[in-house]
């Protein structure tokens, strides 16, 4: 005995139960309605995986843009203390090269006094006695 099943007008693919057995219909349907079901709650998971990855992404942005806040105040920071240094640096240097001048000048001073002492050491004595 050959069933006769023909194709539903709407998909192309799905076989139609015949008209005549009531029950075959009845198991049909209920497949489809399985099927339709199991679809549904397959995209409602789906919705939920792509909801939940949208969300941890703007986690992750708000995160990142927060550390990026952060760390762009802590390089402001470096950079005026940096400023602050080079400037104290320079200053020190300044300094430095003044008191050079000065330390060898008076060593120049120092050496020509005790030049004129050693070559004239009769002022020394003269001079000794009217403290």
């Amino acid at each position: 005995m050959v069933s006769a099943v023909t194709t539903s007008p709407s998909t192309g693919s799905e076989p139609e139960a015949p008209c005549c057995d009531p029950q075959l219909a009845a198991v049909t349907a209920e497949r489809k309605r399985k099927r339709k079901e199991s679809n549904r709650l397959s995209a409602q998971r789906s919705r939920a995986r792509k909801q939940q990855q949208l969300d941890d992404l703007t986690n992750q942005v708000t995160a990142l843009r927060a550390r990026n806040g952060a760390m762009a105040a802590a390089a402001y920071d470096v950079e005026r203390r940096c400023a602050a240094v080079q400037a104290e640096n320079a200053l020190l240097q300044a300094m430095n090269l003044e008191l050079g001048e000065r330390l060898q000048s008076l060593t120049e001073l120092i050496q020509c006094m005790e030049t004129a002492m050693y070559h004239q050491p009769q002022l020394l004595d003269a001079n000794m006695y009217y403290y």
